[in-house]
């Protein structure tokens, strides 16, 4: 095992980090499934991680080079990137999209409007929030950074996840705060829940930011003890939000900021060789990340519709293990099937697909 520093992380190879981003995908298909909510704070570790591996390889290669134009062409290059990968699941999922949105009902002058809100904002298929949030957080807080001091964009970061936390897992509470419930009205006319969008970012995208850009080493016993005591204060702070009837959703939690930023170092500062090639383990984790929402949606409703009173050992939500499972499988076959597809010559466009 090799200790690296925090600007060296991947210096060697990202290997480790290409395994995290396929369990982390799994742990994505676990909140979409409900598969098990006394596990939900654990999947809940996943869009945290993502957000600050996605910044910290951009940041990464930005620091790499050198002249002012470049890092602008790199960061058009991540830009267009994620307009790919958003586009090709769009009109993938479009069907399922106009469904679950019911848009088949009837399209007003608004429309256009709304689309565009949703696709920046929001959601059009159910994971596409997180890449609308990446490409607004990475484009930001890379102009940002040439006007602001890290020390303001961690400040601004916080202040937006804890608004994110406040009207997701203490929603209830801020109910009792006066005129909060007509600023977040107006807030959410406009950008819609913030949870589910480009606030919740921020934070974890200067997080990838800071690490790239700086030499910082933590002893492994002080992230051991930073990570189970953090992991301790998640369930704690579960509990409390669940136990006093806070929670509207448990998107966002306080104590997730310090246990993603204490795993995410932990990993990557511990080098540990991996002996298979894990490349395709990150195309998987992207297939698996933009398309398990809308097949767990399909799924579940297939399984309600000819099995409506399956159980398993006497369990009330074993549709959900089951959807779970299937949902699962659907997208390992989906992973393997548009690898195999992109390696012919006239389909080598679902490569935009990861």
């Amino acid at each position: 095992m090799q200790q690296i520093k925090s600007n060296e992380y991947v210096n060697i190879d990202g290997d480790r980090f290409d395994v995290l981003k396929f369990v982390l995908a799994i742990f994505i298909i676990g909140i979409h499934t409900d598969v098990s909510y006394a596990l939900m704070p654990i999947f809940r570790l996943a869009v945290p991680l993502f957000f600050i591996m996605t910044s910290y390889f951009f940041f990464h290669k930005q620091n790499i080079l050198s002249s002012e134009q470049e890092k602008r062409t790199a960061l058009k290059k991540y830009c267009l990137r994620i307009l790919k990968l958003y586009l090709f699941w769009f009109i993938l999922l479009l069907p399922i999209i106009i469904y679950h949105k019911k848009w088949y009902a009837g399209v007003s002058i608004y429309f256009p409007v709304r689309l565009l809100q949703s696709f920046l904002f929001g959601s059009t298929f159910k994971a596409s929030w997180f890449l609308a949030a990446s490409l607004i957080n990475i484009a930001a807080v890379w102009y940002l950074s040439r006007k602001l001091s890290n020390g303001v964009l961690l400040i601004l970061g916080f202040i937006l996840y804890a608004f994110c936390c406040m009207t997701s897992s203490y929603c209830h509470l801020t109910e009792r705060i006066p005129y909060f419930a007509d600023f977040y009205d107006g807030y959410t006319s406009i950008f819609g829940g913030p949870y589910n969008s480009f606030p919740v970012a921020t934070l974890f995208v200067v997080f990838g930011k800071y690490l790239a850009d700086h030499q910082i080493y933590i002893s492994n016993k002080s992230l051991c003890w930073i990570t189970v005591l953090s992991f301790f204060l998640l369930y704690l702070e579960f509990y409390f939000v669940w136990k006093n009837r806070f929670i509207l959703c448990n998107d966002s939690l306080f104590a997730l900021i310090p246990l993603s930023l204490g795993i995410f170092m932990l990993i990557g500062q511990n080098h540990v060789k991996i002996q298979t090639r894990t490349s395709n383990l990150r195309k998987y984790s992207t297939i698996i990340f933009c398309a398990h929402a809308s097949i767990a949606y399909v799924v579940l409703r297939l399984i309600n519709h000819y099995f409506p009173d399956f159980q398993l050992f006497s369990y009330e939500d074993a549709e959900y293990i089951l959807n779970f499972f299937i949902t699962l499988a659907i997208c390992l076959a989906l992973c393997k099937f548009l690898l195999w597809l992109e390696k012919h010559e006239h389909f080598k466009w679902v490569k935009y697909s990861h």
